[in-house]
Parts: structure tokens; C-alpha cells; sequence
């Protein structure tokens, strides 16, 4: 079957939504660091319609699997492991006011996505890396639940001490932590999840009680290491920490060949793949593609996303090698799909990061 950026057998027709933009200074108290963004959702939306559908959701379909001593567990060592993020969570639960909603739940909310490897199977996330000369065009899109998860999406701006150090395009921020940044002057990243065995949840919170960060929180550590200052120091520290989950990093840099997804286990360790001259035979143009699925297997019949972008790529005329080539990929069906809560473009090179929201998608025939 052949794909096309022009010519498709089915179109999808976006209503594109203005991602509120919120500053998160992490100079001033923990407590109030994200108070702001708590407000601005539900003054736009209200809790019913922005939290609270997405807490009852999740209740149900994620968290189920805890039982109040695992709630316990989690936020005493959280407590005893990131007090300044449990401040924040703090600060949180102070703004959010309601009587369901404590630090111990909260704290679940930091290990989201290791909880929900064991307890859901939503697929989610493409991510690409297109190479054009000295720069790594970063496209990625979020694929989630419930739709009501839309309206608590924030564009973050991160700042700390007066300087700009960052952004980021998040959903659940409320866990104080990022899956999708873009590191100024660094690299841009994202985690995909990945489909595989998962842990028991006796496993992972053993995991948790020895301190292993979340995934949301790997980020940050990164946005606010200063050391970790190079695209091949990022790299280096995302195959090697200790992760509690099995993801994949998409890591684009800001010069050529910068551009590697690394597949992580807790257990086993794989080798990473990267951008180079020999993938397609050509110097200025190369790619790289993740979805949900390990890249040494073949697409599953019932999920082909990974095979349709590759195809997409192969496909992009000269004019396409652009950030507007790799938003037409985005965009394309299924990879834009159903689920589909935003498209982000970045590019590091440039420290562009550009957002959009998918409230919802119209089909259409041609």
C-alpha cells in the first residue's frame, strides 16, 4: 500500500486548540511553584471538567491495582527521597482543596507510568527524528485518555534563578515532572512507552521503595543538572540509570548525527540506535522512527504506525525537509488518531518548540 503527504485515501481535518502557556519558576517556594497552573485550568474549565473526570478515570483504570498501603508506601518515600517535589505535591493538594485528593494520592500520580504498565495497555505516542543538514527536526505526538485530559494540558515555560532553562507540552504536570522536554542549547526528549512483560506490581514497588526515580522526574533531573550540558552526556545517563519500567527515549540533539532512541528494561539492556550516513545512503537526510513496539520487530497487523511514517518519510519531496514536512507526518492517519491530545515539533538547534492541541479530529473522505 502506498502512503502519500498530498494525496491520501483518508483525511483528517484538525481544529487546532491554543495550548495555555504557564511559567513554572522553580526559584521561588515549592509550595506555590504550580499553584498558578492549578488555578488557570479550573478557572477555564472547572474541576469536574478537567481533574476530576481525569482522577475518576484513572481511579478506575490505572490506580486500581493499589491497594492504602501501597498509596503509604509511595509517598513515604517519596517524602524521605524528594522533599522539594514533595512540596510540591503539597502545594498541589493545597490548591486542588478537596478532601479525595491528599499527598498519598498524589504521590501515585508521580509513578503514573510504571503504574499503568501494569495495569492498562493504551497505546501511546509516536515519536520521529528527521535529519536535514546540521539540524534534528523532533516531531512527536501524545495519544492518552479520557477527553477530558485535554483541557488540563499546559505549554510549560521552566525558568529557574532568572534564566529560561526550558519547555515542555504535558498532560498529568501535576506530578511536578515531564515526559517531552526540550533542554535550551541541549537536546529535545521524549518517552514513549513500550510494549512489553511488565513487572508485578511487587517488583515495582520495590523499585520505588529503593528511591528509583519516575520517568516523569528522569527529565527534570536532566533540565536542572548543569552538568548534564552536551546532547552525548544526556544520552550516556539515559542508558545507563536505573529505571523502574520499560520506554523508550527519543533524544534529538543540535547537530548532525545528534539523534539516538534508546530502548530501556529494568533488566536487560539494549543497544541504542542512532542517526548516520549509512542508514538511507545519503548524507544530509536520515531518520528515525519509535512508537510502542521494539525497532528489531516487525509493526504488529493491528498497529502500523511505526511502518507508515517510515513510508511517509521515504516519501518527502526536497520542500518537505522542514518542520512543516514532519508536522504533515504527524498529522497523518493513524498516527494522529482518535486519541491523539497534541503535536509538538521541536528542533534543538533552534530552541524551538512548537505546540499544538487536538481537541478532536473530523473525517472526512476525498
Amino acid at each position: 500500500m502506498q502512503y502519500s503527504i498530498l494525496i491520501v485515501f483518508m483525511s483528517f481535518v484538525p481544529s487546532f486548540n491554543y495550548l495555555t502557556e504557564v511559567e513554572i519558576d522553580l526559584s521561588i517556594e515549592p509550595k506555590q511553584r504550580w499553584k498558578q497552573a492549578i488555578r488557570i485550568i479550573i478557572e477555564q474549565y472547572g474541576y469536574e471538567n478537567s481533574f476530576g473526570q481525569v482522577f475518576e478515570f484513572h481511579n478506575k483504570n490505572t490506580f486500581y491495582i493499589l491497594d492504602p498501603q501501597d498509596y503509604s508506601t509511595i509517598a513515604k518515600t517519596i517524602r524521605i527521597n524528594y522533599p522539594e517535589y514533595s512540596q510540591e505535591l503539597d502545594g498541589i493538594v493545597e490548591e486542588l482543596n478537596r478532601s479525595e485528593i491528599t499527598f498519598e494520592y498524589l504521590s501515585a500520580w508521580a509513578y503514573f507510568y510504571e503504574i499503568a504498565h501494569i495495569s492498562t495497555d493504551i497505546t501511546e505516542s509516536t515519536g520521529l527524528l528527521l535529519q536535514v543538514g546540521d539540524q534534528i527536526i523532533h516531531g512527536r505526538n501524545m495519544d492518552q485518555a479520557p477527553i477530558q485530559a485535554r483541557n488540563i494540558i499546559l505549554h510549560l515555560i521552566i525558568k529557574k534563578d532568572g534564566q529560561y532553562l526550558g519547555e515542555s507540552v504535558e498532560w498529568n504536570w501535576f506530578n511536578v515532572g515531564f515526559i517531552t522536554l526540550l533542554k535550551y542549547n541541549v537536546a529535545s526528549l521524549e518517552q514513549n512507552w513500550r510494549f512489553c512483560n511488565p513487572l508485578t506490581k511487587n517488583q515495582l514497588m520495590i523499585f520505588i521503595e529503593q528511591g528509583v526515580s519516575s520517568l516523569a522526574w528522569t527529565y527534570r533531573q536532566i533540565l536542572l543538572d548543569e552538568n548534564m550540558n552536551t546532547f552525548d552526556k544526556v544520552v550516556s545517563f539515559l542508558e545507563q540509570n536505573q529505571v523502574a519500567s520499560s520506554f523508550y527515549n527519543v533524544i534529538g540533539g543540535k547537530e548532525k548525527n545528534q539523534g539516538v532512541i534508546i530502548s530501556r528494561d529494568p533488566f536487560i539492556m539494549y543497544p541504542t540506535i542512532s542517526l548516520n550516513t549509512s542508514i538511507l545512503n545519503q548524507i544530509n537526510y536520515q531518520y528515525l522512527v519509535q512508537t510502542n513496539y521494539d525497532h528489531w520487530l516487525p509493526d504488529p497487523q493491528n498497529d502500523q504506525r511505526r511502518t507508515i511514517v517510515e513510508n511517509l518519510l521515504a516519501q518527502l519531496q526536497i520542500n518537505q525537509w522542514n518542520e512543516f514536512g514532519v508536522f504533515a507526518v504527524m498529522e497523518t492517519y493513524p498516527i494522529h488518531n482518535e486519541g491523539t491530545f497534541y503535536t509538538i515539533i521541536m528542533n534543538a538547534k533552534y530552541n524551538r518548540l512548537i505546540a499544538f492541541g487536538q481537541p478532536n479530529m473530523t473525517q472526512t473522505e476525498n
